[in-house]
């Protein structure tokens, strides 16, 4: 398995939390559907984290939870979680990829609570 060199990706602070227009095309604007969405997203990232955190403490691998998280974040639009979810899919685990990872959850989280829906 492999995966583009690291300067074909942008920085994952150079995304946005969340690709709006993607978002928008997911759901055709439909708020109500865009909180439920968001809601679903954030609770099932923060399993895949949990998950990721509990193999960073067992010494194991983690790249079926970081390969499940980077596809949960990229059918949202979440393009910053589902980056870093990929970067995490490739390399050995570590607590900085948990803590960037985490943030970039609750930015997500945010970004909803903020949105109008």
């Amino acid at each position: 398995m492999t995966h583009p060199a690291a300067s074909d990706e942008p920085a994952p602070e150079d995304l946005s939390i969340i690709d709006e227009a993607h978002l928008s095309s997911f759901t055709e604007g439909d708020k109500a559907l865009e909180g439920e969405l968001a809601e679903l997203f954030v609770s099932t990232s923060r399993g895949y984290l949990k998950r990721m955190q509990e193999a960073l403490k067992e010494e194991r691998g983690w790249s079926a939870e970081a390969h499940a998280l980077k596809g949960a974040s990229a059918n949202l639009g979440a393009r910053r979680v589902a980056t870093l979810a990929r970067q995490a899919e490739f390399s050995p685990p570590s607590n900085d990829q948990i803590d960037a990872i985490q943030e970039a959850i609750q930015e997500v989280e945010t970004f909803f609570a903020h949105r109008e829906l």
